[in-house]
């Protein structure tokens, strides 16, 4: 028979608050004693207490060394309230499946076992706070290092989320002592398939990593030196025993030095950093000999470099996904000048620019599209221009004569491969971005195409590798302005013979009618 949730919440939050119970006694001199009050008479009580974290001891205390008003029993609600408030402030980044659990698993239960009591109370406030912020993130935010963003900005710091959660996968791992699975992680976000050393996160798991490293090294060093003293103790040890148990040793042996095996070769598919085993010498001098060189290939990258770089990016990334493309033109060019020399950072410049330029020429055929509609369809437009309604004819041939005169591009028509394209007024057109070392330069797109470019971690997209540094980098172009558009007079001149072109068009075309 299975236990409802709701029933299994009370059982274990009864257990809990048993097991948390603390109350206190006073002693004279000062000293209290936590723990749990199994017994009170008049002569003294009879009490669990700690003497250490996680030591306990019980004894009886009489009175006469009890302090007036020395003896503190906890109520049920005070003890397990104070594991509730840990709930808050939450984590970063949780789901709202984790906000939904909180609340009904650990919260709700809560109330309705101690109603009318200070701590129901302050544990209903508590629900309010995690459903607002579940319903931010049900809206598509989320929490980042106490930080809440908004939808929008969760959508633009996506990569930067993907590598926190990378990092802190790797601290855990390092922590628990797998040192192989943390260096399997710090390997995924070095992986330049992904490119998330663009990450504000990289540059501090690099230094984490380095920290990692020195601290395995240490261990494999020990590994390596007690590995033959225990080889010797297990092969002593089988030469002291006999059948059946000396069979039965050799089988388990064989099957432990099997799984070792097996789970080398399985780990090894994916990375270099596989699992070490302490009898297998051969494995635990090549892991430290890799660490060894990843320790060196680290600490040849400067830091405070490639902090300035991905910063750069991070803003070069929320300006792009606010649309705000001049600002983020600017940001990506402080990427160019702090990433100077930096080949590895040359393809993700390289999507930036592209990206940027999409932008351009998605706005540009915003902009034509909107002065196209507006020749088009302004109240009492004529073919001639003048005042009054729609010459009778005027069907969609002549809106296209119109656009073409205008220099405008078609509604729904694409632009032609090669055909410059005019741009609409109060808008810049991309310029040429000044090469950089370690960063290919990027050519305008043919006929307004732009390739599809995702600046985060949809990022995701193989990138070939940059080119060797140009050897002389022109300086980055100073910072771009907007103009306001004007109207030249050979497009004055070309719209209005464009017009009388196709007034006389239509006067022949209505003459043949009545005829």
């Amino acid at each position: 028979m299975k236990l409802s949730r709701s029933l299994l919440s009370l059982v274990l939050a009864a257990s809990v608050a048993g097991s948390l119970r603390a109350d206190i006694v006073t002693l004279k001199d000062g000293k209290q004693l936590e723990g749990t009050i199994l017994e009170q008479k008049p002569e003294g009580v009879l009490m669990k207490y700690k003497v250490t974290a996680k030591i306990m001891d019980e004894k009886f205390i009489p009175m006469a060394e009890i302090a007036p008003n020395g003896i503190l029993k906890e109520k049920p609600e005070e003890v397990e309230i104070k594991e509730l408030r840990k709930l808050v402030p939450t984590a970063d980044l949780l789901t709202a499946e984790k906000y939904e659990q909180l609340i009904q698993d650990r919260l709700r239960p809560f109330t309705n076992r101690y109603p009318g009591t200070p701590q129901a109370d302050e544990i209903k406030k508590m629900i309010d706070e995690l459903q607002a912020e579940k319903e931010k993130v049900v809206a598509g935010g989320l929490k980042l290092e106490g930080r809440w963003l908004t939808p929008q900005e969760a959508r633009a710091e996506k990569y930067n989320v993907d590598a926190f959660l990378i990092r802190q996968a790797m601290n855990e791992k390092a922590a628990a002592g797998d040192f192989s699975g943390a260096l399997r992680e710090f390997d995924l976000l070095v992986d330049k398939k992904k490119l998330h050393i663009a990450s504000i996160y990289y540059p501090k798991a690099v230094e984490e990593a380095l920290a990692i490293l020195t601290t395995y090294d240490a261990k494999l060093s020990q590994m390596i030196k007690d590995q033959p003293v225990l080889q010797k103790q297990r092969d002593e040890s089988m030469k002291r025993l006999v059948e059946p148990d000396l069979s039965r040793a050799k089988a388990a042996i064989e099957k432990e030095v099997a799984d070792a095996d097996t789970r080398e070769d399985v780990e090894r598919k994916d990375s270099k950093w596989v699992t070490p085993y302490k009898y297998n010498l051969t494995l635990l001098q090549d892991l430290q000999k890799s660490v060894f060189a990843e320790k060196t290939r680290l600490q040849k990258i400067n830091v405070p470099q490639i902090s300035k770089i991905t910063e750069h990016i991070h803003q070069s990334t929320l300006h792009f996904y606010a649309d705000k493309i001049v600002e983020g033109e600017l940001a990506l060019r402080e990427v160019m000048s702090a990433a100077q020399g930096n080949q590895e950072y040359g393809p993700v410049i390289q999507m930036y620019l592209a990206g940027f330029q999409r932008k351009r020429a998605e706005y540009a055929a915003k902009q034509q599209a909107a002065a196209t509609n507006a020749m088009i369809g302004a109240p009492g437009a004529t073919a001639a221009g003048q005042a009054g309604t729609t010459a009778p004819g005027a069907d969609s041939a002549v809106a296209r004569a119109l656009a073409m005169a205008g220099g405008q591009a078609q509604p729904g028509v694409a632009p032609q491969p090669g055909v410059p394209q005019p741009m609409p007024a109060g808008t810049v057109a991309p310029q040429a971005q000044a090469p950089v070392a370690g960063v290919p330069a990027v050519q305008p797109p043919v006929g307004g195409v732009v390739p599809p470019v995702a600046p985060q971690p949809a990022y995701g997209q193989p990138v070939a590798p940059a080119p060797a540094p140009v050897p002389a980098p022109a300086p980055a172009p100073a910072p771009m302005e907007e103009e306001e558009g004007t109207i030249s007079m050979d497009t004055i001149l070309m719209v209005a013979g464009g017009a009388v072109v196709l007034v006389l068009l239509l006067v022949v075309l209505m003459g043949k009618k009545k005829k």
